[in-house]
């Protein structure tokens, strides 16, 4: 909450953002994607956090007390979140929020350092969400904090100023948070005193817009049905506050934002229209089964081809051993032959010599008997004995 000296009707507003956050804490992950950059998927865990801290007191003499902060909370187990809403440009709220954020720290993210034993703390990202529309208000709150030993910071808190944004910027960034207070920017175009107040027409059309980002939001799924209740309830509660001294303004907004009566025949041709979806769900449901079943089948058709055409190859590969085998067998059986060939030729070549040296010898005699024939002709020619042919 803010402050106690805030105007009382500030409670409404925060108790919007508290009521938005205890029901549907995931609508903050736009508002940190705008803020901090941070992107979360959705069904990221979220646990909100205790949010009671000490307080100072202006009055020195008065005892310490403790007070609620808004919004404190851990997405994801990792990220620490301090959010609070101010409806006033209040000039020390920074020190305010550097006082809560300390207290955050040390409340939940202090932890003493294994290597040398000094501590080490986190202080949460920070920010305040200002509803009302204020021209000076910054866009970040500073202060300048001189540590002992001199060494300067700039602790710098980042505000959301909600009615600097357009309908269009909200619904493109999906900002939904924001819808419930987008009615107080028509709030000082109430004043009868101003030269062109607010006219019906205006608000209709106004209202309007915001239905249809709404609607928008549900049909593309970024909010659920029972969401989108809640954001109607809680802008119905908002106009009631704002427009509650024109009657005629909080009956159009609710005349636009009140369920239309259905009567008994109406809800029964829905429940009917449902009862047709559910058939047609089941249908499609039976056909997705079958058709997955076809593929199941399908695949285990393959299966079955992959198993046989492995199993020919195995057979195919053993034939080819079997052929490499037999291959072996005729090179072996091809050297043998060769073997037997070479001993062969080289018995030829030992019987060809066994034969040249009988021929040499057979020669040589021969030549002694030509020799000796020729020495007794010689004798017989010499005693003049008539040699016989």
């Amino acid at each position: 909450m803010s402050q106690k000296n805030t105007p009382g009707n500030a409670l409404l507003w925060d108790e919007i953002l508290k009521a938005i956050v205890d029901a549907m804490p995931e609508q903050l992950f736009p508002l940190f994607k705008e803020v901090y950059g941070k992107e979360y998927p959705k069904g990221t865990p979220v646990t909100l956090l205790a949010t009671e801290s000490s307080t100072y007191r202006e009055d020195p003499n008065a005892p310490p007390g403790s007070r609620l902060s808004d919004i404190a909370l851990l997405v994801n187990g990792t990220d620490y979140y301090h959010l609070e809403c101010q409806m006033r440009n209040d000039r020390e709220m920074v020190i305010r929020m550097i006082a809560y954020d300390l207290h955050f720290a040390m409340q939940y993210t202090i932890h003493e350092d294994d290597e040398n034993g000094s501590y080490t703390m986190h202080f949460p990202r920070s920010a305040v969400i200002y509803p009302e529309k204020n021209e000076k208000l910054p866009e970040y709150l500073r202060c300048r904090i001189i540590f002992q030993d001199e060494t300067e910071h700039i602790y710098e808190i980042p505000t959301v100023r909600i009615q600097s944004y357009s309908l269009q910027e909200i619904h493109e960034k999906h900002l939904n948070l924001f819808m419930p207070y987008v009615l107080l920017r028509l709030r000082p175009k109430l004043d009868p005193e101003r030269k062109f107040p607010l006219e019906k027409k205006e608000l209709t059309d106004f209202v309007d817009k915001v239905m249809m980002i709404l609607e928008n939001e549900l049909e593309e799924g970024y909010l659920t049905q029972l969401e989108y209740d809640d954001y109607i309830n809680l802008f119905r509660r908002a106009a009631e506050k704002i427009l509650e001294k024109h009657a005629d303004f909080i009956e159009e907004v609710d005349r636009m934002t009140k369920p239309m009566i259905e009567l008994p025949s109406v809800l029964q041709k829905r429940l009917y229209d449902e009862i047709d979806s559910l058939n047609a769900n089941k249908k499609t449901l039976i056909a997705d089964n079958e058709a997955l079943a076809a593929d199941r089948d399908a695949l285990i058709a393959d299966k079955d081809a992959l198993i046989a055409n492995n199993e020919a190859l195995i057979a195919n590969n053993e034939a080819l051993i079997s052929d490499k085998d037999a291959l072996i067998a005729d090179k072996d059986a091809l050297i043998a032959d060769k073997d037997a060939l070479i001993a062969d030729k080289d018995a030829l070549i030992a019987k060809n010599s066994t034969l040249s040296a009988g021929l040499a010898e057979k020669n040589a005699l021969l030549a002694d008997k030509d020799a000796e024939l020729a020495r007794m002709r010689a004798l017989l020619e010499q005693y003049h004995i008539p040699v016989t042919a």
